[in-house]
């Protein structure tokens, strides 16, 4: 984890400290239930053995275990949606739920729009521009993919490269835990390895310091709700 990564965390575990003391016994479930998954998955190192599966390569290996870290933050990042569900900022909707005024209240938008022209340059764009165009034709026709988006998620599977923005980020994420979780998908997702590689550690990195910044948000506005109300 880099020093900056480690800032947020701190930041992420000092803010839920401060609202346990202020509130005692009466966290809610969802506070509590993020405090702990996002600590959990932080420490979760997972490794593959070759007894039994049919991984054959290193490459089919780092792809599932890079994968299995991704769905287990983005997990995470559910508890999120629910937290934030309860205190008002969020809707159901994973990709495009949160309240812009929540996200410029807390500084999370800039991070978020950082972060999208981030994965835009870099595995978008340019050289990766086909690679990227493959993986989401590839999804495009999964059942799995069309059956949990719909009609809505429409734009984001022909959105172009000039068009990238968070929300874009958050639903290709989405879209791959849809796959793994309904559709079985493998590791190769009809990409590259080296490029399925490049772009799941981006995921894992992105979701690490969204959890952070987004669960010290949410933790601050669970005090000072309680701190208005008594």
């Amino acid at each position: 984890m880099i020093d900056e990564q480690k800032q947020l965390v701190t930041r992420f575990t000092d803010a839920v400290k401060k609202l346990k003391l202020l509130k005692e016994d009466s966290v809610s479930r969802n506070a509590r239930l993020l405090d702990i998954r996002y600590r959990l998955t932080l420490d979760l190192r997972i490794s593959i053995e070759t007894e039994y599966s049919s991984t054959k390569t290193k490459d089919v290996r780092d792809v599932y275990k890079l994968l299995f870290k991704f769905l287990d933050l983005w997990n995470v990042y559910e508890v999120c949606c629910a937290y934030g569900k309860e205190l008002g900022v969020c809707t159901k909707d994973k990709v495009s739920g949160w309240k812009d005024s929540f996200l410029k209240e807390a500084g999370i938008l800039s991070f978020l729009e950082r972060q999208a022209e981030t994965f835009r340059q870099n595995m978008v764009s340019a050289s990766s521009s086909e690679k990227y165009r493959q993986y989401l034709a590839h999804f495009s026709v999964l059942d799995a993919v069309k059956d949990h988006n719909k009609k809505k998620y429409q734009k984001y599977l022909e959105a172009s490269a000039e068009e990238f923005d968070y929300m874009q980020l958050l639903f290709i994420q989405y879209m791959e835990r849809n796959s793994y979780y309904h559709g079985g998908e493998a590791a190769q997702a009809g990409s590259y390895y080296s490029y399925r590689k490049k772009q799941l550690l981006f995921f894992i990195d992105f979701l690490t310091e969204f959890i952070a910044v987004l669960g010290s948000a949410l933790f601050e506005k669970e005090s000072n709700n309680f701190k208005g109300v008594s």
